[in-house]
């Protein structure tokens, strides 16, 4: 599954897909028209791409070289021109016999998926694969390099990097405040997955100079329970979770404070929860969401003396 990405219910990883394990994506399936029966493929510039990850096809595009993509996974839901793109399969189940119909001259996927059976398939033929990961913000910038130079597309993804450096650089110390805010930022409802510090979200949260209460150094995204997000006593909560839901209620029936005083983010832009082109940007426009939350709620409480004020 495809690293950096994140579902409805909550992240997909690569390893197992433990949290995205649903019989569907152990099914082969394509939904291309042109890529059935022995139809030729559809007519593209050189090189013929085909994306194995959404964040690839979002670069892709973002690059300016949408034209040559010519096979896309179901999960390729940005940017909307991506969605006319003649799909393979998923993450996990990838028609190879898709792709080759597809004739590409490169494809890009994770190292897992262009380490099988389609990476034999494809050694004879000339076509070159691009192995990406997209778990760090450093993997993101490694793949915009990676994804440009395959479809030479240098000098853009160039700019690209340096326009998501700058805008990392303008996120530094955007939240921060003294004491730091405390914030969780959940992007699974069942089982209730959060971001913790080790994940591309929770450097996102520290950049900012937020506190990240999810304090995981080892695990991306863990899985809480209500008692641990009561326990964290986080000042900010933040709805990550892609689809609509019940989080708010579920949260401040349960006793979260930060909920049940109207401290709760929601509707954050998408870009967010997937390393892509524009996720700094949205990093930036979260941050200062978080601020005007936690400064809101410090302007009305009272103050509380200090000794040094008897």
């Amino acid at each position: 599954m495809a690293p950096g990405l994140l579902s409805p219910r909550g992240p997909i990883s690569n390893r197992g897909a433990r949290l995205f394990a649903l019989p569907s994506l152990v099914v082969l399936v394509v939904t291309a028209a042109g890529c059935r029966d022995g139809a030729p493929p559809a007519p593209a510039p050189h090189p013929r791409v085909v994306s194995l990850l959404p964040n690839a096809t979002e670069i892709l595009f973002a690059l300016g070289a949408g034209a040559h993509v010519v096979g896309a996974t179901r999960y390729c839901d940005r940017p909307e021109a991506a969605s006319g793109v003649p799909r393979v399969g998923g993450i996990l189940d990838i028609s190879v016999e898709a792709v080759l119909a597809l004739r590409p001259d490169v494809v890009v996927g994770s190292p897992a998926v262009l380490g099988g059976r389609l990476a034999t398939l494809l050694s004879g033929s000339g076509t070159r694969l691009v192995p990406l990961r997209f778990e760090t913000i450093a993997d993101l910038q490694t793949g915009i390099r990676a994804i440009g130079e395959a479809v030479d597309r240098e000098a853009e993804a160039g700019a690209m990097v340096a326009a998501l450096d700058r805008d990392l650089d303008a996120l530094a110390g955007r939240a921060l405040r003294d004491p730091p805010i405390r914030a969780l930022l959940v992007v699974g409802r069942t089982p209730l997955v959060v971001a913790g510090r080790a994940s591309f979200l929770g450097d996102l949260l520290e950049r900012m100079g937020v506190d990240n209460v999810a304090d995981a150094r080892s695990v991306p995204f863990p899985t809480w329970s209500l008692e641990q997000v009561i326990q964290a006593r986080p000042d900010i909560v933040i709805d990550g979770i892609a689809e609509s839901g019940d989080l708010d209620t579920v949260l401040a029936g349960a006793g979260v404070a930060a909920v049940r005083e109207g401290r709760l983010i929601r509707d954050v832009d998408p870009a967010i929860l997937r390393p892509g082109p524009a996720t700094a940007g949205a990093a930036l426009h979260l941050a200062d969401r978080i601020a005007a939350a936690a400064d809101s709620r410090r302007a009305v409480q009272p103050h509380r003396p200090q000794e040094s004020d008897r």
